[in-house]
């Protein structure tokens, strides 16, 4: 259900209500006191107008009512949001798929084993907490490093962060898992082309390609590694 057209009309209502009725042609206002069998008495205006020979009456709603029903449609409204919010993270999350030895990862439970370990955290916090800019500016981040250093865990501990903070997409991969994709796209009877397999991998916010440097040599591995980042 979306809520926003009636909250306007009930904010309408009430703007209405607290400014000096609009003088209107063939129309006569009066404020009378009427009774709500919630609040009791109120002051009510009454507005009759001639149309076409016949008499036409409106009569304003109790204030304390439309105040009451404005503060349930917004409460409805924000837990409406909260839920979309809830469904749109587990989506990503789900999407996201991090291997299950990463599934707790974030940024707090990294333990730097130095000082340029800590460094690095530093670095990967400043990059999380600035995405939107680093999203608008196509700012990336090379971590490097020898096995067991972090680099994994760093990596998918931002991507967590802005699922939760931003709800912004991301896809964790391998420079392996690209090449096999594009190179799949060269068989006569490929399910897809290379344009889809780029699409998939520049579609998302934040792209992690996991393993850059293990396989890669052939300048066709290059070239296709290139063309992912560049049409980023």
């Amino acid at each position: 259900m979306n809520y926003s057209e009636e909250i306007t009309t009930v904010r309408q209502k009430l703007a209405d209500l607290n400014a000096p009725p609009k003088p209107l042609e063939h129309t006569v206002y009066e404020e009378v006191e009427a009774i709500c069998d919630q609040h009791g008495v109120f002051k009510q205006r009454c507005r009759r107008m001639a149309l076409h020979g016949k008499g036409i009456e409106t009569k304003t709603e109790c204030q304390f009512c439309l105040k009451e029903k404005l503060t349930q449609l917004e409460h409805a409204e924000a837990e409406q949001e909260k839920q979309r919010k809830r469904s749109k993270i587990k989506m990503l999350m789900d999407n996201l798929s991090p291997p299950e030895r990463f599934a707790d990862v974030t940024l707090d439970n990294y333990k730097p084993v130095n000082s340029y370990a800590a460094r690095c955290l530093t670095l990967c916090n400043a990059y999380a907490t600035h995405w939107p800019e680093r999203l608008k500016r196509g700012g990336g981040l090379v971590m490097c490093g020898k096995p067991g250093t972090g680099k994994n865990h760093l990596a998918l501990a931002i991507a967590k962060h802005i699922i939760n903070a931003h709800q912004s997409s991301t896809l964790f991969t391998t420079a392996l898992r690209i090449t096999r994709a594009f190179k799949l796209t060269w068989s006569k009877s490929a399910d897809c082309s290379e344009a889809e397999v780029i699409k998939r991998n520049t579609q998302p916010d934040l792209l992690i390609i996991d393993e850059v440097g293990v396989q890669f040599g052939s300048d066709a591995e290059k070239l296709i590694l290139f063309e992912v980042i560049n049409t980023r």
